[in-house]
């Protein structure tokens, strides 16, 4: 019960939609996945059904990276395996990602992994936020709903 608590807690919809392209906006809160307390293929498989009803749909994707560290982390059988479980449909359908917050420790992580994350290195996708108030660029600070030590 706890993890599915935790399930959907990791990835969800802002209320709202972004700016430019006003599509629905989903939320991953990387520090709230513990690889020693949860079951990577669940995770796979709610983020799945969770985009399911928006796989023919244009959709947006915040990465917040906040206090995340080697507890966050996805062992690299189960990161190469998001690259195989996920449709080609949700990358067609992915207008951008904003990644906020990436400390040093998830560069060393991408560095480490970098075979596995080249097929997304240097995608015009991926946005690179310094500060939170970047997002509001792209989504309106209403339609925002970041957890407290996201924004603290």
């Amino acid at each position: 019960m706890l993890e599915k608590r935790v399930l959907l807690r990791l990835i969800k919809p802002l209320t709202g939609f972004s700016k430019q392209n006003n599509t629905h906006v989903f939320y991953y809160i990387a520090r709230r996945f513990k690889v020693n307390e949860m079951n990577c293929d669940l995770l796979i498989c709610h983020v799945l059904l969770t985009l399911k009803p928006f796989q023919a749909k244009l959709f947006e994707l915040v990465v917040d990276f906040t206090h995340t560290c080697t507890d966050s982390r996805f062992k690299t059988d189960y990161l190469s395996k998001w690259f195989v479980c996920i449709p080609d449909c949700f990358y067609y359908n992915l207008q951008a990602v904003y990644i906020y917050n990436c400390n040093s420790w998830v560069r060393e992580y991408t560095k480490y992994h970098d075979r596995i994350l080249s097929t997304i290195k240097g995608s015009r996708k991926l946005i690179f936020l310094d500060h939170i108030s970047r997002l509001n660029d792209f989504i309106e600070p209403d339609q925002q709903k970041f957890p407290g030590h996201t924004i603290s």
